[in-house]
């Protein structure tokens, strides 16, 4: 079977293209001091990154779901090796009609029970998918 030039080409875009669903978003958060200033994550290797009070912590995509008609909307943990006011920090971001919103908590670890420690606040934030 021999392909068209335009079918070919065609042929090599749609499968070019089929990767693009793994990505890595990148989000600069509006705010204050106290609360993260940059997080990302990639949705194929699930990991994640947040910046906040100066410190980098990795952590991983932990939930990725729909979020209305808008986007998608994931979960991101982090386990610093340093506690600072919480032993793990959790992040949700979601579109909305006017950019993303980033709010976070931080929880304690009293007994092997985990315990809501912190707000991380609650952010505007622009975000970039590569």
């Amino acid at each position: 079977m021999r392909f068209k030039p335009f079918n070919l080409a065609a042929f090599l875009l749609l499968g070019a293209a089929a990767p693009a669903f793994a990505q890595t978003t990148i989000c600069k958060v509006e705010g204050d001091s106290t609360g993260p200033e940059l997080i990302s994550w990639d949705t194929k290797t699930q990991r994640a990154e947040v910046k906040m009070l100066g410190e980098a912590l990795q952590g991983k995509l932990t939930w990725r779901r729909k979020h209305d008609d808008l986007g998608d909307k994931v979960n991101l943990s982090f386990t610093p090796a340093d506690p600072l006011v919480g032993d793990e920090y959790e992040f949700v971001v979601f579109p909305t009609e006017s950019g993303h919103r980033v709010m976070g908590v931080g929880y304690k670890y009293y007994g092997g029970v985990k315990y809501l420690n912190i707000s991380q606040g609650n952010y505007s934030a622009t975000c970039s998918s590569l």
